[in-house]
C-alpha cells in the first residue's frame, strides 16, 4: 500500500507541477477582457451573439448529408416512451410519469396494475415552457403536490391537484425554488418544504386552506430536509459532494441539534418510535461503503450498525409502519433489491433480471403505509417501466407496458471492462460494441463522460444507443475516479489536486480504444455534458492528437467563473471539491487557459436558463476558441436550461451531436 501511495504522489508531483506552471495565457486573458464586460449582463449583445452563432452552427449541420436521416431515425427512437417515478397511496391507486401524449412527461394514475392510465397534468404546460420536475402524493390520496419548472430554469413551483382532477398553483416564482416536500402526519392541511433563493435557504411551512407561508429556519450554506415527524425535521447539512452533518430541527423550540460529526449521509428517516435510520459512513472505514445505522436523537453521535450491504446502496425507502427498509445495491452499475428490518434481519424481496432501479432527480422506490412497494426498472434491452410488490413477498406486478413500435433492442449488449490508468488504478467502464466491429482500428467510436462529478454511467435503456450501434459506433462510458458506485474512497479520489489523476483516467479511456485495436485517433469522438463537458474541454486542450472531434454540452471551462456565477449556497461545496476561488489550483484545472492547445473541431453548447453551469461559461469558451482561430461551433438554446426539457429539443440535441460527430469520423 505504501508503494502505491508513493507512486500516486510521484505522478501527482510530475503532472501537477507541469499543469500548475502552465498558467501564463496572455492571449486568453486579453480575449476574456473583451467579452467579460457584456457576457453576463448585456442581454441585447448576448442574444445577438447567440443568434449569430446558432445560425452558423445550424447551417453547418443542416447542410450535412447526415442531418435529415439522423433526425428521422432519432424521432422514431425518441418516440418510444417510458413509465417512471412511481408512487402509491393508501387506497392502492398507482401514480407514475409518462410522456405518452405530449412533448414532456405528464403525471398519470391507474387503479389496477395493468389498468387504463388516466392523465392528470395538462399537455398545454409545454406551450408555456413548464415541465414536471417531481410530485408528492398525500398518503390519503385526496391530493398531491406537483413541482414544475420553466424552460429548464429549475426554479421549481408547487401546484396543488385534487383526486378529482382540479389543480391550482400554490407557490410560483422565477427567483425562488421550492422542494423537499414533507406532509404533516397529523394535519393534511399543512406541509413543510424548503425555499432556495440562490443566496439563502429556509425551512418553511405551508397552510393549504389559508395559502399561507411561514418561514421557520435558516443557516448559511446548503441544507436539505430528509424527514418530518411530530414537529421535528431531520436534515442534512451539506459540506461537499461527499461530506455532511446530520441535524435535527425542532420547530416548536427553534432548537438545532448536531446528530453527527462531519461524515456522509444518503438517507435518513424517522422510525415509529422516534429513532432515526440512516445510510451513513458513521460505521465505515475510509475504504468501506456506507452502512445502515440507527440513531437515538437523545443520544447524538452514537450510531448502531444494523445492516452492512458491502456495496453501494443508493435507492432507499423506509416503511415505518412495518419497520422495514428497502434498498437497491449497486453492483458494477446493475441493481439488486434487498430489504431488512430494524434488527438487521433480511426480508424476502423479488429477484430482478439484470438491470437498473434508479432515476435521476427523483426516488425510484416508494410505497404506502400498507406495505406496498413500487419501483422503476430498466435494462439495456427494456424501456423503463414500473413494478409493485408487497413487503415480505416475492411476487411482482407490472403497472403497464411500453411499446417499442416493433424495434428490436435485444441485440444491444454492454460489457463492463476495466482499463489501467497512468498510476495503476483500474478504471471501470461500460462498452457497447456492434456485432460487426473488428479490432482493426477502423471503427468509429464515441467516448461519453458522465456529469457529476459524483455520478455513474449505468446500463440504462438508451434509445439513442440503438442509433449509434446501427451506424457502427463503438460507445464507451468510463466511470473515472470521482464517480459514485464504487465506495467513498473512489468517489473522493478526484478532490482538489487529485483531479489531475481523474483527468488522466479520462484520457486513458481513449488510449484503451486505440491500444485494443477498436479505433484510432481520427475515428474517436469525445462527448460530455455538465461535468462531462468539463472533462472533454480538458481533453480537447491536453491531448488533441488522440481524438477527431469534441462535443461539449453545457460544460465548465473556467472553474472560478462557474463558482462565482452559480448560486452562493453551493460555493463551499464547490470549493471543497475543486479548490478555493482565485487559487492557483483552480486556475490550473480550468481548460480555458489551455485553449491555445486545442486543434480538433469542437461543438460547444449552452443553455440560456441553465442554473448549474452559467451559460456565460460556455459562451466565453467558444468566443476564446473562435478568436484564437480554432475550429469551434457554438449553439445555445434560449428556451433550455441544463439540458433539454422537451422531446423536440432532445431529438435536435442528439441529432446535433451525432451529425457533428459523423461529419468528422465517418470515412
Amino acid at each position: 500500500m505504501a508503494n502505491k501511495v508513493l507512486t500516486v504522489s510521484l505522478v501527482l508531483l510530475v503532472f501537477g507541477f507541469s499543469a500548475l506552471m502552465a498558467q501564463d495565457a496572455p492571449k486568453v486573458e486579453k480575449l476574456l477582457d473583451e467579452i467579460n464586460p457584456w457576457v453576463t449582463t448585456d442581454t441585447t449583445k448576448i442574444l445577438a451573439y447567440i443568434d449569430s452563432c446558432n445560425t452558423v452552427t445550424n447551417d453547418m449541420l443542416e447542410s450535412s448529408k447526415f442531418w435529415e436521416p439522423t433526425v428521422r431515425d432519432l424521432s422514431f427512437l425518441l418516440g418510444i416512451d417510458y413509465l417512471g417515478s412511481p408512487q402509491i397511496d393508501n387506497t392502492g391507486r398507482n401514480y407514475f410519469m409518462m410522456r405518452l401524449t405530449g412533448e414532456s412527461s405528464a403525471l398519470f394514475y391507474s387503479d389496477g396494475s395493468m389498468g387504463w392510465p388516466i392523465q392528470l397534468t395538462p399537455n398545454n404546460w409545454a406551450n408555456e415552457g413548464f415541465t414536471l420536475s417531481s410530485y408528492t402524493v398525500h398518503p390519503s390520496g385526496d391530493f398531491f403536490l406537483v413541482r414544475v419548472n420553466k424552460f429548464g430554469d429549475e426554479m421549481h413551483d408547487i401546484w396543488h391537484f385534487t383526486r378529482a382532477g382540479q389543480f391550482r398553483p400554490l407557490l410560483e416564482s422565477r427567483t425562488e425554488r421550492y422542494g423537499g416536500i414533507m406532509f404533516d402526519d397529523n394535519n393534511p392541511d399543512i406541509f413543510y418544504f424548503y425555499i432556495d433563493n440562490k443566496t439563502t435557504m429556509y425551512f418553511a411551512r405551508y397552510t393549504i386552506s389559508a395559502g399561507k407561508v411561514d418561514t421557520l429556519y435558516t443557516e448559511p450554506g446548503s441544507f436539505y430536509p430528509a424527514d418530518y415527524k411530530d414537529g421535528k425535521i431531520i436534515y442534512v447539512r451539506s459540506m461537499s459532494f461527499s461530506s455532511a452533518q446530520l441535524m435535527l430541527y425542532d420547530i416548536n423550540t427553534n432548537d438545532v441539534t448536531e446528530l453527527s460529526d462531519t461524515l456522509n449521509f444518503w438517507a435518513a428517516d424517522f422510525t415509529e418510535d422516534g429513532r432515526i435510520i440512516t445510510l451513513t459512513t458513521a460505521k465505515s472505514k475510509d475504504d468501506e461503503f456506507m452502512k445502515f445505522c440507527l440513531l437515538d436523537p437523545d443520544k447524538p453521535k452514537k450510531f448502531k450498525l444494523i445492516f452492512d450491504p458491502k456495496m453501494e446502496s443508493e435507492e432507499f425507502a423506509f416503511f415505518g409502519k412495518q419497520g422495514i427498509g428497502v434498498a437497491t445495491l449497486n453492483k458494477d452499475g446493475y441493481s439488486e433489491l434487498t430489504a431488512f428490518d430494524l434488527d438487521g434481519n433480511m426480508v424476502p424481496v423479488p429477484k430482478m433480471d439484470i438491470g437498473v432501479i434508479s432515476e435521476f432527480g427523483t426516488s425510484a422506490i416508494t410505497g404506502n403505509d400498507l406495505g406496498d412497494v413500487v419501483f422503476s426498472f430498466t435494462s439495456p434491452v427494456a424501456p423503463p417501466t414500473v413494478y409493485k410488490f408487497r413487503l415480505g413477498e416475492t411476487k411482482l406486478e407490472q403497472f403497464g407496458r411500453v411499446s417499442t413500435f416493433g424495434f428490436d433492442f435485444s441485440d444491444i449488449t454492454v460489457d463492463v471492462i476495466r482499463y489501467k490508468s497512468e498510476d495503476g488504478w483500474e478504471i471501470p467502464a461500460l462498452i457497447y460494441i456492434p456485432a460487426s466491429a473488428k479490432k482493426d482500428g477502423t471503427n468509429p467510436a464515441i467516448i461519453d463522460y458522465h456529469g457529476g462529478p459524483p455520478s455513474q454511467s449505468r446500463p440504462y435503456f438508451q434509445r439513442n444507443l440503438a442509433f449509434a450501434l446501427s451506424k457502427g459506433f463503438i460507445f464507451m462510458r468510463p466511470n473515472v475516479r470521482g464517480s459514485s458506485g464504487y465506495g467513498p474512497a473512489y468517489e473522493q479520489a478526484d478532490n482538489l489536486e487529485k483531479r489531475f489523476e481523474a483527468l488522466k483516467d479520462a484520457e486513458h479511456a481513449i488510449d484503451y480504444l486505440i491500444d485494443e485495436g477498436w479505433s484510432s485517433p481520427d475515428r474517436i469522438a469525445i462527448w460530455g455534458a455538465s461535468y462531462g463537458g468539463y472533462t472533454v474541454n480538458w481533453l480537447a486542450t491536453h491531448c488533441p492528437e488522440k481524438i477527431a472531434c469534441v462535443v461539449s454540452d453545457v460544460g465548465v471551462s473556467e472553474i472560478d467563473h462557474d463558482i462565482l456565477h452559480s448560486p452562493a449556497v453551493f460555493r463551499d461545496t464547490y470549493e471543497k471539491e475543486y479548490g478555493q476561488v482565485g487559487s492557483k489550483l483552480v486556475r490550473s484545472l480550468s481548460p480555458i487557459f489551455y485553449a491555445e492547445n486545442a486543434s480538433k473541431p469542437i461543438l460547444v453548447t449552452g443553455g440560456f436558463n441553465d442554473p448549474r453551469v452559467p451559460p456565460s461559461d460556455p459562451r466565453r469558451f467558444a468566443y476564446v476558441l473562435n478568436k484564437l482561430g480554432k475550429p469551434v461551433w457554438y449553439y445555445e438554446d434560449v428556451k433550455q436550461g441544463h439540458g433539454s426539457s422537451f422531446k423536440a429539443q432532445l431529438i435536435r440535441d442528439l441529432a446535433r451531436n451525432y451529425v457533428f460527430t459523423m461529419n468528422h469520423v465517418m470515412k
